[in-house]
């Protein structure tokens, strides 16, 4: 449970703000209607938030966020390393589910690619992805996983696009069947391929969501058909869950 707040303008400041970013503009007799707060309060603190650049007061009286916090969110954007907040998650997941590689990917507009990528140093066995290489959204578990939850409309985009030529057997062969397993995925939470990349291999990937609820990435684990069996897998993907729901909530903190 989170300590409380030890000074409460700052969680009211925050509160004005969310309340900003969320509908963009507005006068301040709807914050306080949306927030709640103190009529008092919101006039003091919007006044110093207009001082410090915070916040603009355009000429209808509305308010909107303004350059400060623009400056200041770049600033963020650009000293959060996601390598260096996620491979410690994916270095602890690989040893608790024996698996050969984990990984790390995300969406940049219609195509996948791997961030993170971590080997098993016990096995020899080498898994055909790298950092910064492309994620097939047909055929891998971290990319179905991907896909499933993007918006509907880039999804079906992106759908219709896609090469389905078969790797294997196994694997998905038209937007009909990748369609039903997607919607599978978002219901389950989780995604699933079952040697459809490689006859000897099975990947287990699940969504990291950010603190708005955003889709982030996704991580996944690679084995074996021999390691990731019926009897084990139930074990693996509740890590796989688990460890991305941390890592959603690590950002957070």
């Amino acid at each position: 449970m989170a300590s409380p707040i030890k000074v409460p303008a700052l969680q009211r400041a925050l509160n004005i703000l969310e309340v900003l970013q969320k509908h963009r503009r507005c006068s301040i007799s709807e914050i306080i209607a949306i927030t709640g707060l103190p009529r008092s309060s919101v006039y003091v603190l919007i006044e110093d938030m207009l001082r410090l650049k915070l916040i603009r007061q355009n000429s209808d009286k509305t308010i909107q966020l303004w350059l400060k916090l623009v400056s200041l969110g770049n600033a963020a954007s650009e000293n959060l390393d996601l390598k260096d907040l996620i491979t410690p998650y994916l270095e602890k997941l690989i040893l608790q589910t024996e698996s050969l590689a984990v990984h790390f990917g995300i969406m940049d507009d219609t195509k996948a690619y791997y961030v993170v990528k971590r080997t098993n140093p016990k096995f020899g066995v080498r898994v055909m992805s790298r950092e910064g290489g492309e994620i097939s959204l047909v055929h891998t578990a971290i990319g179905k996983c991907l896909l499933a939850f993007q918006d509907n409309g880039l999804r079906e985009q992106i759908i219709q696009n896609l090469d389905y030529t078969q790797a294997t057997a196994n694997s998905i062969s038209n937007p009909k069947t990748l369609r039903k397993e997607l919607a599978q995925i978002i219901n389950r939470g989780y995604a699933y391929d079952n040697a459809e990349s490689g006859l000897e291999i099975r990947c287990v990937a699940a969504p990291v969501f950010d603190f708005d609820n955003r889709l982030m990435g996704a991580i996944s684990v690679v084995g074996t058909i021999n390691h990731f069996t019926a009897a084990s897998l139930t074990r693996i993907i509740e890590l796989v869950k688990r460890t991305a729901s941390s890592i959603s909530l690590g950002m957070m903190l």
